[in-house]
């Protein structure tokens, strides 16, 4: 039996479109922007954790919410790196640890993009 041109016409255009699909999924996946509910982020959970580079910010002297006091310490990859060295600035400026003094912010393109701490295992 023969197929009919247009149900071979039908069967391609399902192929295209898959396989556009296809690469943009990875391309997203790749990129990692292919969204993380727990960080109520547009960048998937992998690239936020292991990834992406945050400026460390610190504000020391939490209690005062003087605004003075939030200074940039370093830079970090993933968020681990991030909170970790924002735990080191608060031992050597003798602070007790508290998990609100710190934020990383996503940098891309030379600009912030979003605002995380690491969540909680």
């Amino acid at each position: 039996m023969k197929e009919s041109s247009a149900g071979s016409g039908c069967w391609s255009l399902l192929l295209v479109a898959a396989i556009v699909y296809g690469t943009y999924a990875l391309t997203m996946w790749l990129r990692g922007t292919s969204g993380c509910p727990a960080y109520a982020s547009e960048y998937s959970c992998w690239y936020l954790e292991d990834k992406a580079t945050y400026d460390v910010f610190y504000w020391k002297n939490l209690a005062q919410d003087d605004e003075a006091d939030n200074q940039l310490i370093a830079s970090a990859v993933g968020l681990s790196q991030c909170r970790a060295k924002a735990i080191e600035h608060a031992a050597r400026l003798r602070e007790k640890w508290n998990d609100r003094a710190y934020i990383c912010m996503l940098m891309e393109h030379g600009r912030y993009m979003e605002k995380h701490r690491l969540l909680p295992t």
